[in-house]
């Protein structure tokens, strides 16, 4: 963990988004009492590269591919450490990693009271290519043990395995706009297109907060640069939330970044600059 004291910035600055982490008391003026808001932060300052291994902090999965720190830091974009994933351009091969070392979960989602404590999720990632048929990626949440071939991102486009987990996607069909996805295992995915975009080798923060005590419709609000995505299309209903089948309420999951090559896909990458992911308690 390279930052040692966090804050939030602008919405488009290098930091955590205000609206997700101050507002809901993890960081800044209104911070609470830290054993009722614990959040993991990592800057990815990784050093040598990650091993395709379990370890008590990650789950990492190289198929052909490769997790390793940049050598470029540009101040003017505000990098500190940055994870670079990296695949050979074989169809179907994937990098990816998730905390916990595939055993352990980090949040619940869950409204059940005395456990309703709000979830809180961002990431700080650019894409190498947008190229329709190059890369598929997922950034979010998911359940246990899926940093593992096909855990999240199946080899079919546009498809993921069916299994608890929320967060945002590309598609292989589709490399530049970003979705946003929900699944309960035994359910069905629900998948909206955001109406935004990544741009080629730009940063964009991807995020979004669970807070159980707001009205159903108002209980899951996802964010892109800090602003939040207010389509009709990407808000999460009051009937999705009160239907326990298809979205993942009352499940545990740890945070999760997939990279996996498209059919056309060349030695592409994904940089991600920072993660973040806090749990908030009643009591």
């Amino acid at each position: 963990m390279g930052t040692t004291r966090l804050s939030a910035q602008g919405k488009v600055g290098r930091g955590l988004s205000p609206e997700i982490w101050q507002a809901y008391g993890f960081i800044g003026g209104n911070h609470n009492d830290p054993s009722l808001q614990p959040m993991f932060f990592d800057d990815f300052e990784i050093g040598t590269p990650f091993a395709e291994e379990n370890t008590a902090k990650y789950q990492c999965l190289l198929q052909n591919g490769t997790i390793t720190q940049s050598p470029d830091v540009n101040l003017s974009e505000g990098e500190y450490g940055v994870a670079v994933f990296t695949l050979d351009g074989t169809d179907n091969n994937q990098v990816s990693i998730q905390t916990g070392g595939a055993t352990g979960n980090l949040v619940k989602i869950d409204d059940t009271a005395g456990e309703n404590g709000v979830v809180a999720f961002e990431c700080r990632v650019q894409l190498s290519t947008i190229t329709n048929g190059d890369i598929k990626c997922f950034f979010g949440l998911a359940e246990t043990n899926k940093s593992v071939n096909d855990g999240i991102l199946a080899d079919a486009d546009a498809t993921r395995t069916v299994n608890d987990h929320i967060g945002f996607v590309t598609t292989e069909t589709d490399g530049a706009s970003i979705q946003r996805v929900f699944c309960k295992t035994s359910g069905t995915e629900d998948t909206e297109d955001t109406d935004d975009d990544f741009v080629i080798n730009t940063w964009t923060k991807l995020g979004f907060v669970y807070d159980p005590n707001q009205a159903n419709d108002k209980k899951i609000i996802f964010y892109i640069d800090g602003e939040e995505c207010t389509s009709t299309d990407t808000r999460v209903t009051a009937t999705d939330l009160a239907d326990d089948t298809n979205f993942p309420s009352g499940e545990e999951m740890a945070p999760i970044i997939v990279l996996k090559c498209g059919a056309g896909a060349a030695a592409d990458t994904i940089s991600v600059d920072w993660w973040a992911c806090g749990q908030g308690f009643t009591s």
